[in-house]
């Protein structure tokens, strides 16, 4: 009887000996970490191993209890794999649902582009650095779909244009119109030209000799951009008034005679 209890503890240190090493770091580390659970693996197994068989017993068992410890880290590692599936899909649920938000804010943009009057923007003065006081400053005037009618704006900003324009009695004045890419090619032409007969009709009532007034009609044949859109067609509704001094055409023609 004293013989199998001397070799149960005799096993026993030999499997607390082989667990040692295991555990002589794990005072420093947290009962969860992987290396815990093997060494946790080896010691069970060989203190099971060594009541079951003695010394070989212990050594057979501490190898079954560092296979299940292995197991445990790789159950670990499943868990760990699948937290973070679940946040990647509650990221990606996320991503859709922002993608889902800006595309329902542009459709809405786009919709209320579509159903707004168009805006009267600003009209503007383009004067190259090169140029003279008078020739070749123009203004841009843009119109409503389908309309010829000059806005309230723009009448104060050619009335400006104009006063500048009489101060040099050899200035003239070229009215250019466009339309955009909407509707019938013929029509387009049509409301070009009606575009550019309002302004010049508007410029004489101030004052100016329709003499020196130039129109010219060019429909929709000249797009400010390739792609075609809401915003570039209120560009293309357009009628470019220019200011040129005669003089220096003259002197250009004298030249040439």
């Amino acid at each position: 009887m004293k013989k199998p209890i001397g070799l149960l503890f005799a096993s026993f240190a030999l499997a607390s000996s082989l667990s040692a090493n295991a555990l002589a770091d794990e005072r420093y580390r947290s009962d969860n970490t992987p290396q815990t659970e093997e060494a946790v693996g080896l010691m069970s197994g060989a203190v099971i191993g060594a009541a079951a068989g003695g010394p070989p017993g212990a050594i057979i068992g501490a190898a079954l209890g560092i296979f299940m410890g292995d197991g445990w880290v790789t159950r670990r590692d499943y868990r760990d794999m699948e937290a973070e599936w679940v946040t990647s899909k509650v990221e990606a649920q996320e991503a859709r649902q922002q993608l889902a938000r800006l595309e329902r804010e542009k459709q809405h943009e786009l919709d209320r582009l579509k159903s707004a009057p168009a805006q009267v923007l600003p009209a503007f003065l383009n004067t190259a650095p090169d140029s003279s006081l008078f020739d070749n400053t123009a203004i841009s005037i843009h119109f409503r779909t389908g309309s010829s009618t000059l806005e309230g704006h723009y009448q104060d900003q050619l009335s400006n244009l104009i006063e500048l324009a009489q101060q040099l009695p050899t200035g003239a004045i070229e009215i250019t119109g466009y339309a955009d890419r909407n509707g019938d090619t013929d029509a387009n032409l049509r409301l070009s030209q009606s575009r550019t007969a309002s302004v010049k009709s508007f410029i004489e009532r101030l004052g100016v000799d329709g003499a020196t007034i130039t129109t010219l009609a060019l429909g929709e044949t000249r797009p400010l951009h390739a792609t075609q859109s809401v915003e570039t067609d209120f560009f293309d509704r357009r009628v470019i008034v220019r200011l040129t001094d005669t003089s220096q055409q003259m002197l250009t023609d004298s030249r040439e005679d």
